[in-house]
């Protein structure tokens, strides 16, 4: 992605958007959404070099200011859905580490998150149909706190709008569990034209909504195949996301 300079009112900008804090007040750090490990190591060590000022134009990771405190009470839960995602794909909790190298080194460093997933009792059926049935027990909740952290870091880069209230609505499933009429209907996003009420004046979106080649169908693409994301702020503000091609999620704030 390019970074774009933004000209969103700087009143918008004094509180952690999590915890409803000045940020002037506290320690605070820049939080990357989506979070960097659901991405490759390959664009997350050139958004590295881009921060530092050596990386391309076009190496730059979306990141917003919050306070060090949500931005660290955060890690757990990313790093437990960086574990389920990657025990999915591989269809195992013990992958193979030839065929599935990334999934069995993260897997391997975290056991007590394998341990809690083959211990709970309730939790989603996720399968692949080239794969032998593995069932997973998820902490819906700790994966519901990421889609939130995410969605409310994607409203506040693009649209410039703090959304400090717990959103109306959130949810979450499998892209292949969707219908063909669920799937068209969760890929399709109001863009320019079509939106009666326009973001913030000077934020990212007014000014993606000028760059046609910024965003295909409405979705803004971090990495191809690894995350992707929408916002619609027509009525509601709702924020989908599509991670790793496979998870579908939807988080909106109704006006």
């Amino acid at each position: 992605m390019r970074e774009i300079e933004v000209f969103t009112d700087d009143r918008l900008k004094a509180w952690c958007i999590h915890c409803g804090s000045v940020i002037a007040d506290i320690e605070s750090n820049r939080d990357h959404v989506p979070t960097k490990s659901l991405l490759t190591k390959t664009l997350r060590k050139r958004g590295a070099d881009y921060d530092s000022g050596a990386g391309d134009e076009m190496d730059y990771l979306p990141q917003v200011i919050v306070c060090r405190r949500c931005n660290s009470r955060f890690s757990p839960d990313e790093n437990y859905l960086l574990c389920v995602l990657h025990a999915v794909i591989a269809g195992s909790l013990y992958p193979d580490p030839t065929k599935h190298p990334e999934a069995a080194i993260i897997l391997r460093s975290n056991r007590h998150v394998v341990r809690s997933l083959k211990r709970r009792p309730d939790g989603q059926l996720l399968l692949f149909e080239n794969l032998q049935p593995f069932t997973l027990f998820p902490d819906t909740d700790k994966i519901r706190r990421v889609i939130v952290k995410n969605a409310r870091g994607h409203a506040y880069h693009e649209i410039g709008e703090p959304l400090l209230e717990a959103p109306d609505h959130v949810a979450f499933v499998p892209l292949e569990q969707l219908s063909r009429e669920q799937r068209d209907s969760f890929e399709t996003v109001g863009t320019g034209a079509e939106l009666s009420v326009w973001p913030e004046v000077g934020s990212r979106m007014t000014l993606q909504l000028f760059n046609e080649e910024a965003m295909v169908g409405g979705w803004i693409t971090v990495e191809p195949g690894r995350y992707r994301y929408s916002i619609d702020w027509s009525d509601a503000v709702t924020v989908k996301t599509v991670v790793w091609e496979y998870l579908a999620t939807e988080t909106r704030w109704e006006r």
